[in-house]
């Protein structure tokens, strides 16, 4: 395989993640460093200590983020459970790759995979009645123009996304797959 015949992204640095690190470990500090009360502290550094680690371990970790290759659609997972949470979407069960933005969360764009209404439900998707209604938490949260984009989509967040090598690559090894820009 060339690497014209994929595209693939990997989390890492980017301005806003450091940002986001840098403001975590600063309000850390002030949490170890101010006259507070014990169950603020507490708080304070649950949110913002362990917070900022977990970003940090993220970002710097270089997984993939997000594959497109001659099998399919790889969207890498959160970064607590990175391989219990990796999606896979073969070809045969895309219908179109669809790129929104979330309005709750200052405009934070999702990319999306959208299957067939009988596609058998993803690796690790709950099925049970917390399931869906976890499901429908994400749907009203995430923005997302179809629900069936929820168990297939990621939020693009800690890594770029070049709309015009993913189209390329779509179309190279899935021709009649959409790419919908909804941003």
């Amino acid at each position: 395989m060339t690497p014209s015949d994929v595209y693939e992204e990997r989390y890492g640095p980017n301005p806003k993640t450091i940002l986001v690190i840098a403001g975590s470990f600063l309000f850390t500090a002030a949490m170890l460093l101010l006259p507070l009360d014990p169950l603020t502290r507490v708080l304070g550094l649950a949110l913002f200590g362990v917070g900022g680690v977990v970003m940090l371990i993220s970002t710097f970790s270089r997984k993939v983020a997000l594959r497109v290759d001659a099998t399919g659609i790889t969207l890498g997972g959160s970064p607590l459970r990175y391989a219990a949470t990796t999606a896979h979407v073969p070809w045969a069960e895309v219908e179109a790759v669809v790129l929104w933005r979330q309005q709750t969360a200052h405009n934070l764009p999702w990319i999306g995979v959208l299957r067939p209404h009988d596609a058998p439900p993803m690796r690790g998707t709950p099925t049970g009645p917390a399931g869906k209604l976890m499901a429908g938490f994400g749907y009203a949260v995430s923005g997302a123009p179809d629900p069936r984009l929820v168990a297939a989509g990621r939020a693009v967040n800690g890594w770029p996304l070049d709309l015009d090598r993913l189209t390329t690559v779509v179309h190279r090894h899935a021709p009649g797959v959409e790419v919908r820009d909804l941003r």
